[in-house]
């Protein structure tokens, strides 16, 4: 027998058989059917480019919606602001432009102060010390100068010393030191040792006492506050 032949066999009654076996295997398992294939391709949801679409185009829309409010809200605040700031203006120009009264003190006749400062020295010397106090702190109110408002200042510190108000005296006394040229300052120098003196603060009296000294050495004053240095050691 020729070798073609004994192949030909060969194929016919093993490979062939085998190879159908093979089939059936593979048919009966239901690996890789295609009826299963297209029910799991169906299974897997699919995402519509249409749908994927409209959808950014409606979350577009809503942005757009969004910042249009916004721009609108700042719309009104930009125009509540500009009406407010041209209200300020308006009344910033009248207040400029209303006419102005200059305030002025009113001031008594220099014959009417004068008189009613020698009244007021009056009542002192009479030891009237709070009648003595209004009527310099009323000439005071009125309008005196310089000249007399130094004058008036001590004159007050010594009716509240005398009433033995040492504070208010100090403060008064402590008034006529600030008037640059004041005779009186010596004698409220003077005084305002006096003053401590009488509130029991010798350290501070004494200092004031060796201000006299030091400070007025041509005055008259001088020896008092030496010897009330003296008799406080």
């Amino acid at each position: 027998m020729s070798n073609d032949l004994r192949n030909a066999r060969f194929v016919r009654f093993f490979l062939i058989p085998a190879f159908s076996t093979l089939g059936l295997a593979l048919i009966g398992s239901g690996c890789g059917t295609t009826e299963e294939g297209m029910d799991k391709w169906e299974e897997t949801p699919a995402v519509s480019p249409a749908t994927s679409g409209e959808s950014q185009v409606d979350s577009m829309r809503n942005e757009n919606r969004r910042i249009k409010e916004q721009l609108d809200a700042m719309a009104a605040e930009n125009r509540s602001i500009t009406a407010r700031n041209a209200e300020l203006e308006t009344r910033l120009s009248q207040a400029t432009s209303a006419p102005t009264t200059p305030m002025t003190t009113p001031s008594a006749p220099v014959g009417n102060i004068s008189s009613a400062y020698n009244a007021a020295l009056d009542q002192y010397r009479k030891r009237n010390f709070e009648e003595a106090a209004r009527e310099f702190e009323a000439i005071l109110d009125a309008g005196a100068d310089n000249k007399l408002a130094d004058n008036c200042h001590y004159w007050i510190g010594e009716s509240f010393y005398g009433m033995k108000k040492y504070d208010e005296a100090l403060k008064h006394f402590e008034t006529v030191l600030g008037y640059q040229g004041s005779g009186k300052r010596p004698f409220a120098q003077l005084m305002i040792g006096n003053s401590y003196a009488a509130l029991g603060d010798k350290a501070a009296a004494r200092d004031a006492y060796q201000k006299v000294i030091s400070t007025y050495p041509t005055s008259e004053l001088v020896e008092k506050a030496r010897a009330k240095m003296d008799r406080m050691k």
